[in-house]
């Protein structure tokens, strides 16, 4: 998308679309999410966590510490 304003307006609404679908799962399937969204122009950062507690979201270290190991997704990972 070129022109600024564009991009900005889908932005705008991508994310809140995906901040809305990150509560309903969080919602409806009982699991905790924990989400980070930045732009990569501005470097402003976005956050969503389903749960509001001081040890939620987990550190990385604690992530990789975990059992069972997590699944770690990158974009080739979900790309069609």
């Amino acid at each position: 998308i070129k022109l600024p304003k564009r991009r900005s307006e889908r932005l705008s609404r991508r994310k809140s679309t995906l901040i809305n679908k990150a509560h309903d799962l969080a919602k409806f399937c009982d699991v905790d999410i924990a989400l980070i969204i930045r732009n990569r122009q501005t470097g402003r950062y976005f956050t969503y966590n389903s749960v509001d507690l001081k040890s939620w979201p987990p550190s990385k270290e604690q992530i990789q510490l975990s059992y069972p190991v997590p699944v770690n997704l990158l974009p080739h990972d979900v790309e069609a």
